[in-house]
């Protein structure tokens, strides 16, 4: 049994990071459990916001903090270390008991978007198709379809929106809806069981990573970046984003790629699992790019057939009854949150900034054609570098894990929307491709939150930006000069190397 071996399965040489992320985690669910957030239009209801903030930000702080020196001690361990069952067993055990005690002990504040969840699935356990209600009508309703409904449709945000949520999750939301019995029909009751459902996705997202690990031969304790990791705590367990459905199945189809990852693969069975995960969140089809460019043509037929026939079977029962009305609901809303919003974006609200200083709005008959102009540039500079980052990961051919996790974190700081719980996505990643400006905003990030400090304006100070993002951009700045440096060093290695052979040969 060698020292690496020793540090890693019995973990003498750490005990203390161990014990101190535990307990940190521990204190990171009381500071959620005595969390309260008030969306009142007030000044006085944005300063208690902050103060209830505050303690959450602290611990949240410390534990990266910790978990932070655990990937430099995993880092730097032999990767010949061999797996321990108990190790394996303290992660997942620990995983799930932080889990378990957020989903019992808090109550959803920093999101309402649970609620929304609750309805939808819970229509459509009573036959209802949920993109045909609006919330707004059940408010009021002389007759509920099911106990609760009230309840829950006042706390809907945007109650006079459809639901803009894709087919695979509404399965889920009806499944979790299931079993919810006529005692637990409260808002909060009902959530609850929502959130322990999402918990039990978001194991199954880790004992996934863990097999992935195992694969490629690296150490079980790079999965804990992401299973002790606050963020993931608090988005799912705490208020429970439907997110995890979709990076379950992302992560699904990334393992059974893995498995032919060193050849060119000839099976299309990834293409079931993504095209579900696409039927969540359609940016995991940038994931299929990169999975497809190692496919042969005949998989690649396989796996377009497959995911064609996943999608009429999926989606087509939900969306295309009514005379498709369903669909059309829905593209009115998404298009509605694709256009119409925008909160602390890193390149979107800067590109945004700097076009209204250089076309300054002065007509206020003209502002809203103008503000609209101003907008749409934004959002398509923003698209064209994404799209630009996607088509550079194509043509280098990168590693499957890490070409996901570049494009998945690229996204967030494009996007003109990035909420905290859309980084999970490239966060999953972090075990097979570590990333230290993923990690980094995956501390910053949160700090977007701070809008709940302004619930007249809602808007996020300017010194918040700064903060989160420039820490971000210095990493990924790094990153971006190591990757060409490498990549030159061993194109330089592979040039010497032929030369040296031709001339062993003469």
């Amino acid at each position: 049994m060698n020292r690496t071996y020793d540090c890693l399965g019995n973990m003498r040489r750490y005990p203390l990071i161990v014990a101190a992320s535990i307990l940190l985690l521990a204190g990171f669910a009381w500071s959620m459990a005595v969390m309260h957030i008030d969306r009142a239009p007030t000044d006085a209801a944005g300063a208690a916001n902050m103060q209830a903030l505050l303690p959450l930000w602290g611990v949240f702080a410390g534990l990266w903090a910790v978990l932070t020196l655990l990937w430099f001690k995993v880092r730097n361990a032999s990767p010949e270390s061999r797996w321990n069952r108990a190790d394996v067993l303290l992660i997942v055990s620990v995983a799930i008991g932080i889990r378990l005690v957020v989903v019992l002990a808090h109550n959803p504040a920093l999101s309402d978007d649970v609620h929304r969840y609750t309805f939808d699935g819970r229509n459509l356990a009573a036959g209802v198709n949920p993109y045909l209600v609006l919330p707004e009508h059940r408010i009021d309703a002389a007759q509920p379809q099911w106990a609760g409904e009230r309840e829950v449709a006042a706390l809907i945000n945007n109650p006079q929106l459809h639901t803009v949520y894709l087919p695979v999750s509404q399965y889920v939301f009806g499944a979790a809806a299931t079993l919810i019995a006529d005692a637990w029909s409260t808002p909060m009751d009902a959530a609850r069981v929502f959130r322990g459902v999402f918990s039990v996705i978001d194991i199954a997202v880790v004992v996934m990573l863990l097999l992935a690990l195992r694969r490629a031969g690296r150490s079980p304790w790079w999965v804990v970046l992401y299973a002790w990791h606050p963020l993931v705590v608090s988005e799912i367990a705490g208020s429970g984003h439907q997110d995890v459905i979709g990076i379950a199945l992302m992560v699904a189809a990334l393992l059974v790629a893995q498995r032919g990852a060193s050849v060119r693969l000839r099976v299309g069975w990834w293409a079931a699992p993504l095209t579900l995960a696409i039927l969540v969140k359609p940016i995991a089809a940038f994931v299929g790019l990169f999975v497809a460019r190692r496919c042969s043509f005949k998989a690649l037929l396989a796996a377009g057939l497959l995911g064609v026939i996943v999608i009429g079977v999926i989606g087509t029962p939900l969306l295309l009854s009514h005379d498709a009305q369903p669909l059309q609901n829905m593209r009115e809303t998404a298009e509605q949150f694709t256009t119409k919003w925008s909160h602390f974006s890193s390149v979107y609200e800067p590109i945004l900034t700097v076009l209204e200083a250089i076309d300054p709005i002065e007509d206020r008959d003209v502002q809203w054609e103008k503000k609209e102009r101003h907008e749409s540039i934004a959002r398509w500079l923003a698209l064209t570098i994404l799209l630009l980052v996607v088509v550079v990961v194509v043509v280098r051919d990168m590693e499957l894990w890490t070409a996901a996790r570049i494009v998945l974190l690229v996204m967030v700081l494009l996007s003109p929307t990035a909420h905290p719980w859309y980084l999970l996505w490239a966060l999953a990643l972090m075990p097979m491709s570590p990333s230290p400006a993923l990690w980094i905003l995956s501390l910053t990030l949160p700090w977007g939150y701070a809008v709940l400090g302004d619930t007249i304006d809602w808007s996020v100070p300017g010194w918040v930006y700064v903060a989160a993002y420039v820490p971000v951009y210095a990493a990924l700045s790094v990153e971006l000069w190591c990757a060409v440096r490498c990549r030159s060093r061993a194109e330089h290695s592979a040039m010497q190397s032929s030369e040296t052979k031709g001339t062993i040969a003469q």
